[in-house]
């Protein structure tokens, strides 16, 4: 083919484009002297789902209808609700990449509750760019890291993926941000902070995410179609989601995830004990950013000395074959704040021996002020071994069922008062707390108070949250720290 219908067939064919994309990527001189031609530089320039499919690959996108609608979107507010899968943080992964490269000197920022979140989306930057040539040459080395990609004088753009610390975003005023899985970013981060940094002419402010909290600023985004560009769209809607993909979660998601995870739609379950904006006002960003003091602590090999400020009290809720065993740790402040500071899900068939090595060598880091177990089934002898290993303040609670409405109740309590703190991201937990279904019980007799029983999903598990439940119970079971208790060094 003539280098003049080349041109004119890429052009005009996303099709086309598509097809040639990979072979122009492994010769780089043709990719060059293709974008030498200025009507294929204006087509860069101006057309993100073009860009997406000659200079990143996406072969997919081609029949995407959705996908190209949501990445040609250039609203100064948007708000995309997504089922899983869908491929949301692909598509602003590619705008993120357009913008980069087709703006001169732009900034923009991708903000989720967790570094960890945020680097979901960046880490689609970062390795498309590598994997490119002509965009990999544009990079500046120094200044490009794991978490910022900063471009050559030339253009002079920067990428920057951070978690919704008021330390960490204190400074910028950048010209987008990214709020991905907008509804575990508290409102007052995005309200009072992230809002507050659009002061540039034309900022622009996109919020994604899947449905949880209905009294979220995410949610009266989406509802107010007068001032944002909203998108909504379901996992089955895009062809990034298999029908056998769609079958497997069909076989284990409750009707009510069903709707939230895949149809997102803002739903709760009938009889649910702690409800999802509940849940959503403990997300405290401070966990979620790694150079804070507060962080949560996900490997406890890797502690350093000045994270440990205790005191600490831990739950150890035990299963073996079909429910896991699960360790949870939390530090209590003086304020009496308690805060999930780590988290270990024991797989499955996992033998007690190793969980109670596990639970010695976290207590030998984190001092135990209190560690309260599981004493049904095998419990009691794994009671006994943490004793005769002289693990301090060992209780053993038994899952009675008004044993078990009390360490739910309290749970329930600190929640409603603003004193538990979890991290954003942790789907796995805020989804078994939010699953605790009650029913109340009629009492036998006049003198009998009525009392809760509690239930969780058929097929469904609630190990971690009453692993919480047992941490929080032996916190908040002992006095504030300074209040008729000695802290011991560590």
């Amino acid at each position: 083919m003539e280098e003049k219908a080349f041109v004119e067939k890429v052009t005009g064919d996303l099709g086309f484009a598509a097809s040639v994309s990979e072979g122009l990527m492994q010769r780089t001189v043709a990719l060059r002297q293709l974008l030498a031609h200025k009507e294929v530089a204006k087509r860069l320039v101006e057309d993100p789902v073009f860009f997406a499919v000659l200079m990143c690959g996406d072969k997919w996108l081609v029949e995407a209808p959705e996908h190209q609608k949501l990445l040609r979107d250039m609203s100064a507010r948007q708000v995309a609700v997504c089922g899983r899968g869908w491929g949301k943080s692909l598509v602003f992964s590619r705008k993120n990449l357009w913008l980069l490269f087709t703006r001169p000197r732009v900034e923009s920022l991708i903000v989720s509750s967790t570094q960890r979140q945020s680097m979901i989306m960046f880490d689609y930057c970062y390795s498309t760019t590598m994997a490119n040539p002509l965009l990999r040459e544009m990079v500046q080395r120094p200044g490009t890291t794991r978490t910022v990609i900063r471009l050559k004088p030339q253009l002079g753009g920067k990428l920057v993926a951070l978690p919704c610390s008021k330390d960490k975003l204190r400074g910028y005023h950048p010209d987008f941000v990214f709020v991905d899985e907008a509804s575990i970013v508290p409102s007052e981060m995005i309200t009072s902070e992230i809002m507050m940094m659009l002061t540039k002419p034309n900022a622009c402010l996109v919020m994604s995410g899947t449905p949880m909290g209905s009294d979220h600023v995410f949610r009266k985004a989406f509802l107010d179609a007068k001032r944002y560009s909203v998108h909504h769209y379901a996992s089955y809607q895009s062809p990034l989601v298999s029908q056998k993909q769609l079958d497997e979660w069909k076989e284990v998601m409750t009707h009510e995830e069903w709707q939230r995870e895949v149809e997102g739609l803002w739903v709760e379950a009938t009889h649910t004990f702690f409800p999802m904006n509940l849940i959503v006002a403990c997300v405290d960003p401070e966990l979620g950013n790694p150079d804070s003091p507060s962080a949560y602590i996900e490997d406890i090999e890797k502690v350093q000395p000045e994270q440990l400020r205790g005191p600490y009290y831990a739950g150890l809720d035990l299963g073996k074959q079909v429910d896991y065993s699960v360790l949870v740790v939390v530090q209590k402040r003086e304020n009496g704040e308690v805060r999930l500071m780590h988290k270990r899900q024991f797989p499955l068939g996992t033998n007690y021996p190793e969980v109670i090595g596990y639970v010695a060598r976290a207590e030998q880091i984190f001092n135990f002020e209190g560690l309260h177990v599981d004493k049904g089934g095998i419990g009691d002898a794994v009671v006994d071994e943490l004793n005769s290993i002289h693990i301090r303040a060992v209780e053993g609670v038994f899952f009675t069922d008004v044993e078990k409405e009390n360490m739910l109740n309290n749970l329930k309590l600190l929640m409603e008062k603003k004193l538990l703190k979890i991290v954003g991201d942790d789907k796995a937990l805020i989804t078994q707390i939010n699953e605790q279904q009650y029913e109340y019980l009629q009492p036998k007799t006049a003198q009998e108070r009525i009392h809760l029983k509690f239930w969780h999903p058929q097929g469904r598990h609630d190990d971690q949250l009453m692993a919480l439940a047992l941490a929080c119970r032996a916190a908040t079971q002992a006095p504030p720290p300074g209040v008729g208790a000695v802290m011991l060094p560590h």
